[in-house]
């Protein structure tokens, strides 16, 4: 291929900027570009605790934590300037489940009761301290953003002793033998005790174990025998999540949400399948006309019918009340305000960290511990390079995208594959990633509406290991995760002809997938947007229904993706190390200061360390675009002919 090589009148404009231009950084984080990523390596490190992981942060071992600050960690550090404190929302929330599979928690009027005894307002004084969290009244959030979907009229459970010890009374749960502690006389008048609850409180949030023990001590104090037990994480998730599913409470964490889609997925009955590990239905409701409801609510054709249909099945689980809503995250999230002192990296010491978005509409939390900055943090005066060392409350159980569960999973899922599209982290529109743009239109199902969307693929994407993401990946992966009947099942669903070896799947081009759906839905693209797109020729080597035993990660000790990083090392239980993925479509050569445009002030900074190599005082490694250590008239040449690209 013959070389370009650059006008004189070009340089000459490019010297002149290069005297009168201030020093690019790139990346304005108000906006969270969806280049990246910056930092040359990603740690994930494992602390079993909040208490832990805050130490850690505030020594200086990680530069930011997974978690929302407690108040009393807010207190420790809000006049700090070691660290960088933003105000937080998120849209998630802490719930007690009860389990209608196991009595006596099977007795919806014993739920009610148990819902009367949650002590709100001393919880929301002593331990929120009204900061660190809002207190529900129901599933659905009450925020601005929310109100038109929120049933204000639903049934509440304010704590209410007196009410709670009635409505016991009345379905037959009083102290019959005298002995302090409630027993139930059935119908025919047999007496039957009471079993000791089971009841699991999670010991690394100091919120949620303070909750079970609060609550517990209030069914006790009515004559419901208890058996808390605070314990850790692996723990509650044995008898919360697993066969068989011997728990009756558990202080349970979700979220967050950009949509309340949730409701159909954790709630509809036919998700409550007690014969396998990790359903989605773990507290095993089942109510045929919720069911109604949430499916007129997933399946609506417009706005309109979503949110009256989504009301009307909140009046019902708030009524049968499988779940206690007790409070939501709010309050701050924090990072370091500077690059540590880590041995190897003195170049980095004490820069200020940039590129923490405040994300509002999460990919995997809120705040400045969002994927976002996963792909957008790096240490001033470096357009690439350093460490990003991520706090994590607890290890990823599912290293697997067919099968990521808690928000751990998600962490490092999130960071090595990708989605067709985002939702933008300050407004929660939907914007483009795999898919530069769709388009939603209608076809003829047996002479109804139904949907179809139309992706169009950035062409040049790679998979990690070089080989090119196509739309035969994409319509693939739909298949797949629906045969698997893992996580993204439900979110495949809707495609016409799922169920069987011909889904309504187009592919006329390596870069045009067009999917075909049964019914006509505004959640459509909501649904297949956002599973983590897997790449065909790794993946239908695995049976779906053995992805979890035989997934890539347990076979080769590693996972190939298209997302920003990709494996480096793991040792369990203390971290993960992932490193920026060489094949990343969304860093554009040439757009040495990232700003998602290749322009007159990548020009000025390529000048600046014109004649350099990698020992030159004056060596930026991205300006160095064809690589052959040395910016030099080749690499004005490249620059010159991608001008005015974008990402």
């Amino acid at each position: 291929m013959s070389r370009k090589y650059f006008p004189s009148v070009v340089i000459s404009m490019v010297l002149l900027l290069s005297f009168s231009l201030p020093s690019i950084e790139g990346g304005d984080t108000s906006v969270a570009p969806r280049w990246g990523p910056r930092v040359d390596y990603l740690q994930l490190l494992i602390y079993q605790g909040y208490e832990q992981e805050f130490m850690a942060f505030k020594q200086g071992q990680i530069d930011v934590m997974d978690w929302p600050l407690l108040y009393e960690s807010y207190m420790q550090i809000k006049d700090d300037p070691n660290f960088v404190i933003k105000p937080l929302t998120m849209f998630d929330e802490y719930t007690i489940d009860l389990n209608c599979m196991r009595w006596p928690t099977s007795d919806v009027a014993f739920r009610k009761a148990l819902a009367y005894l949650v002590p709100y307002e001393d919880f929301y004084i002593n331990v929120l301290k009204c900061w660190s969290g809002e207190l529900m009244d129901n599933l659905v959030w009450r925020e601005p953003e929310w109100s038109e979907w929120y049933n204000g009229n639903a049934p509440k459970y304010w704590y209410d002793k007196s009410l709670a010890i009635q409505i016991l009374n009345n379905a037959g749960y009083k102290d019959w033998d005298n002995d302090g502690w409630l027993e139930w006389k059935a119908p025919n008048g047999t007496i039957f005790e009471l079993p000791k609850l089971q009841y699991y409180a999670r010991k690394d949030d100091p919120l949620r174990a303070a909750l079970g023990q609060m609550h517990a001590e209030e069914l006790e104090s009515v004559g419901i025998p208890v058996d808390l037990y605070i314990a850790d994480k692996e723990v509650c998730w044995a008898h919360a999540f697993c066969r068989p599913y011997d728990y009756n409470l558990y202080t349970d964490g979700w979220g967050p949400y950009n949509n309340l889609l949730w409701l159909y997925d954790y709630f509809h009955s036919k998700f409550a399948n007690p014969h396998k590990d990790w359903a989605w239905n773990c507290v095993f409701f089942k109510n045929g006309t919720y069911d109604y409801w949430i499916e007129k609510f997933r399946f609506a054709p417009d706005m309109e019918t979503a949110k009256f249909a989504v009301k009307q099945a909140q009046a019902i689980i708030m009524d049968q009340i499988p779940c206690i809503p007790v409070y939501h995250s709010s309050g701050a999230s924090a990072h370091r305000a500077k690059y540590g002192h880590w041995s190897g990296e003195e170049q980095y010491w004490d820069k200020p960290w940039k590129g923490f978005p405040n994300v509002k509409f999460a990919v995997v939390t809120s705040g400045v511990s969002d994927w976002w900055t996963f792909l957008n943090a790096y240490p001033e005066g470096f357009v690439r390079g350093g460490v990003l060392r991520f706090g994590m409350l607890a290890e990823v159980d599912h290293p697997n995208p067919c099968t990521e569960y808690s928000t751990w999973d998600m962490f490092l899922v999130s960071a090595i594959y990708s989605t067709l599209i985002l939702k933008d982290p300050f407004t929660g529109n939907n914007v483009p990633y795999l898919a530069k743009d769709w388009t939603i239109e209608k076809w003829n199902k047996a002479g109804k509406n139904a949907t179809k969307i139309t992706f169009h693929i950035y062409k040049g994407i790679k998979w990690s290991d070089g080989t090119p993401l196509t739309s035969q990946d994409v319509a693939f992966t739909m298949k797949y995760m629906y045969d698997t009947g893992e996580t993204w099942a439900p979110y495949a669903e809707l495609i016409d002809g799922i169920e069987t070896a011909t889904p309504h799947i187009e592919t006329p081009d390596p870069y045009t997938v067009t999917i075909y759906f049964s019914i006509e839905s505004i959640w459509c693209l909501d649904l297949v947007g956002f599973i983590p797109i897997i790449p065909k020729h790794v993946w239908e080597k695995i049976p779906p229904e053995r992805c979890e035993e035989q997934g890539e990660y347990v076979i080769k000790g590693n996972l190939t993706g298209s997302g920003p990083f990709i494996i480096s090392g793991h040792r369990t239980n203390e971290w993960w190390l992932l490193k920026a993925n060489p094949y990343f479509f969304r860093y554009l050569p040439g757009d040495i200061n990232c700003d998602g445009t290749i322009d007159i002030f990548d020009f000025s900074i390529l000048h600046s360390a014109y004649g350099s190599n990698p020992i030159s005082p004056n060596w930026i490694p991205d300006a160095d675009i064809n690589g052959d250590k040395t910016v030099d008239i080749y690499d004005f040449s490249i620059l010159q002919t991608r001008y005015g690209q974008k990402e």
